[in-house]
């Protein structure tokens, strides 16, 4: 077993390796937020979407712990932050890692039984997989999913592009002039910003960075991770589809293939926000999940 903690001010953050059999199952990184001691409320697992990270949600992820006086654990996927990587990508992999992190490490951890999850994006789809998974469904109390659909496809055609500019970059050189030669592909910066978080130091080197992502891996299982549909399963626990006003990646024409996934959804709007509902307007969607967490 390997089991390493970091105490950083608020932030947990560990690796484990599992206890699983499971052949497919690998370890994920993960920060956590408050202790075994904070009990008012069951956990809460947050999985973040295509390119993202655990650390995307650190602000969040303490907001939230606060409120309801609850453990948050911040999830890393396989290839992407400082979790696993491997050659396969699909969402059965994420659902099978999603079901052996619940079971343990938040499990043990808590003391819990059951959780509740958040999803975004990419996340949000391998969490409507495992809440349609016989198994995985027992291990939820609710789930939430951020702004994608189970049944529509992803509208940024851009990151094909986006993967092969970041293979080409020259990795010697500052982040400034590496965000520079990523300009005239990710021409939006905000979006360029977030996709640079995903640098890091080499550590085998003193004058390069890396990309903390599997590039290849992401290469080769993009379409899958963005054309993926489900269409099949019932969650009859409460779920919550929350969306950006401003983001077309759900519309009211999904709301009744949903339903018949999510017999107990509800459905919220969240102003002034586009796709990344919790970056764009955060108090908003953080008044969202402790509402709907605190009556379920």
């Amino acid at each position: 077993m390997i089991h390493c903690n970091i105490l950083l001010k608020s932030i947990t953050q560990k690796c484990v390796s599992s206890f699983s059999t499971s052949r497919t199952a690998v370890s994920l990184a993960f920060n956590s937020f408050g202790s075994s001691e904070n009990r008012s409320h069951p956990p809460l697992v947050i999985a973040h979407g295509l390119f993202g990270h655990k650390s995307n949600w650190n602000s969040v992820s303490k907001q939230i712990q606060r409120k309801l006086d609850n453990q948050v654990f911040a999830i890393d996927f396989r290839n992407h932050g400082e979790s696993p990587h491997t050659d396969s990508m699909t969402y059965s992999d994420m659902v099978e890692d999603l079901k052996v992190f619940i079971n343990d490490v938040v499990v043990k951890e808590s003391g819990y039984d059951s959780v509740h999850i958040l999803g975004h994006s990419m996340g949000g789809k391998a969490v409507t997989l495992l809440a349609m998974d016989s198994e995985g469904q027992k291990l939820l109390r609710t789930a939430i999913i951020e702004d994608v659909s189970p049944v529509s496809e992803s509208r940024n055609i851009h990151f094909k592009r986006y993967i092969s500019q970041m293979k080409n970059v020259d990795l010697s050189k500052s982040r400034r002039k590496i965000s520079d030669d990523l300009a005239h592909v990710i021409t939006d910066l905000p979006t360029r910003q977030f996709f640079l978080t995903n640098l890091a130091k080499d550590e085998n080197s003193n004058n390069r960075l890396r990309w903390k992502p599997n590039l290849d891996a992401l290469e080769n299982h993009i379409e899958h991770v963005l054309r993926f549909t489900i269409k099949e399963g019932t969650f009859a626990k409460p779920s919550l589809f929350i969306t950006g006003a401003n983001s077309s990646y759900v519309n009211e024409s999904n709301h009744n293939e949903i339903k018949k996934m999510f017999p107990k959804v509800e459905f919220i709007s969240i102003p002034k926000a586009g796709h990344w509902v919790h970056a764009e307007n955060p108090n908003a969607f953080i008044d969202a999940i402790v509402n709907f967490l605190e009556k379920n």
